[in-house]
């Protein structure tokens, strides 16, 4: 009898594994999922709630980039719009004071929800940006996102960027710190997109947010790791941290193998390999990040 058990054992969790996976590929970013209730932001500058998940009724709400709203759901109903495929959402929200519910389309939901304050770092996958690679014509299949600063219902500044639609993608985070040292920087703002596995490299996209309310683009960072094999590793030293100077964000890269060998704990020993820097000039006053200095 263990033999039949353990098939049907084995069997079941499959099943339940199965449920468990996305259904929407290209939403995975967003960590939604039908068992949990998340607080989350409006991403689209406008955004239309529906009485059910569909376009069939006229809508009965408008709400904007960066109201607050709480997923209590995800429907089988789906929809594709600017190349990306997505669920629509089961929402609770307030509208003039109002309690309200309704359904509403996924790709108009932020991911990560980021706030200092009452300042709102809303970010989100705003279509698709594949390309062809010009020698082999392979399709690099990419997401092309968008964040938007948002204080007081009003949107101050925006920026976008492309981020790789593979499994680097399988999860979206977000930090929000202090302007790091840089003269006239409110905020660092940082948006990683990961794959949370072994080799798989995570980025981490980086923005200067300006006393001026601009939204500076500032050079990001990739880091990778194979457990027993090699890392990748790149970081930023900032004007306020160990070893920073004024007004210069230096990029640190360190590439490493595996040595075969185990130190008193037990952990891996690695030999480095590669070792680069790059210094960055920020200059404050025209809120510009200057062209590299290697070292």
């Amino acid at each position: 009898m263990k033999t039949p058990l353990l098939l049907l054992f084995l069997a079941l969790g499959n099943f339940a594994l199965a449920q468990d996976e996305p259904g929407f590929p290209d939403m995975r970013s967003w960590s939604i999922n039908n068992q949990d209730t998340t607080d989350r932001y409006i991403f689209a500058d406008t955004a239309l709630v529906r009485v059910s998940p569909d376009t069939k009724q006229p809508p009965i709400d408008s709400l904007f980039a960066g109201d607050n709203i709480i997923v209590t759901g995800v429907t089988p109903n789906s929809l594709t719009i600017r190349g990306i495929k997505g669920p629509w959402l089961k929402i609770n929200y307030t509208k003039n004071g109002v309690p309200k519910n309704g359904y509403i389309w996924q790709g108009l939901v932020s991911c990560a929800p980021l706030r200092r304050g009452n300042v709102k770092f809303v970010y989100g996958i705003e279509r698709r940006a594949d390309s062809i690679r010009k020698d082999d014509k392979y399709k690099i299949r990419r997401f092309l996102v968008r964040l938007k600063v948002v204080q007081d219902g009003r949107v101050l500044a925006t920026q976008s960027f492309t981020t790789f639609d593979d499994e680097s993608a399988n999860y979206s985070s977000g930090k929000i710190m202090s302007g790091m040292g840089l003269t006239n920087v409110q905020n660092i703002v940082t948006i990683e997109f990961s794959g949370d596995a072994c080799g798989i490299s995570t980025y981490d996209y980086y923005f200067a947010f300006t006393k001026n309310n601009q939204l500076i683009p500032f050079p990001g960072k990739e880091n990778v790791a194979d457990a027993g094999a090699y890392y990748h590793s790149e970081s930023f030293t900032f004007p306020n941290e160990k070893n920073g100077q004024p007004d210069t964000v230096v990029w640190n890269m360190e590439n490493a193998e595996d040595t075969q060998k185990t130190d008193r704990k037990g952990d891996p020993i690695y030999k480095i390999t590669e070792k680069k820097n790059t210094v960055y000039t920020w200059d404050g006053v025209n809120e510009k990040i200057s062209s590299p200095v290697k070292k």
